[in-house]
């Protein structure tokens, strides 16, 4: 059986360092297979959702064998080369260290899987990634740094208010809607989904207000 060598990428990840054999001080490091294909299949119902840690046990998972800390988490999700392995991050860094920051980076990967691939799994998968993030880290916060400012400040932003825009028009960030119909106006389309992302954050128990915020262009959940 042949192997699809064009739907992977392999990058050196350390997985453990010894010292080398004879008088040669160095170290020997493993290397690991990243995916780059954009297909997701779940090796459990709740996969990279918070209580679930099945991910740690995936054998398509490569960071299962990798030393995943609150430190490297951000360095290893930089290097990774397309969003089904920093879903495989994320969803590793969560299962060692449940956070709302490690739940709201799961539901960006596949988001963005889906995005990039149309993957239903992907689909359904962030919608209930971004739920848990509400019900179960509400008030969690990640930082940005300003860049553009003098000084370049540092300032929190409520990931509850990200999931939110997430779930009611994620254009900005560049993402398709979870919410896809058929209407054939684009207009009327977006609208439809943007009533649907509403819908389900109702049905959760949560409202989403649109109007951006001054510091953060976001909207505000509730």
């Amino acid at each position: 059986m042949f192997r699809n060598l064009a739907a992977c990428t392999v990058f050196a990840l350390i997985l453990a360092s010894i010292p080398g054999c004879g008088g040669d001080s160095g170290t020997i490091s493993n290397s690991i297979t990243l995916p780059t294909d954009t297909q997701l299949n779940l090796y459990c119902e709740d996969a990279g959702v918070y209580p679930e840690t099945c991910e740690l046990s995936d054998p398509d998972n490569p960071y299962r064998l990798v030393s995943v800390t609150e430190m490297s988490k951000w360095e290893l999700s930089d290097a990774a080369p397309s969003a089904k392995a920093r879903y495989y991050l994320w969803a590793t860094a969560l299962a060692k260290s449940p956070s709302g920051e490690n739940q709201f980076y799961v539901a960006t990967a596949l988001h963005q899987l889906y995005t990039e691939g149309r993957s239903e799994n992907a689909r359904l998968q962030a919608i209930k990634a971004y739920r848990s993030l509400l019900d179960n880290f509400l008030t969690s916060l990640t930082y940005w740094k300003a860049d553009w400012l003098p000084a370049a400040p540092t300032y929190a932003v409520p990931l509850k208010d990200w999931a939110g825009m997430r779930m009611y028009d994620p254009r900005e960030n560049g993402l398709l809607s979870l919410f896809p119909n058929t209407i054939s106006d684009a207009t009327v389309s977006v609208n439809q989904s943007r009533f649907d992302g509403l819908n389900y954050l109702a049905t959760w128990g949560y409202a989403y207000d649109p109007t951006p915020d001054a510091i953060t262009n976001l909207g505000t959940l509730k």
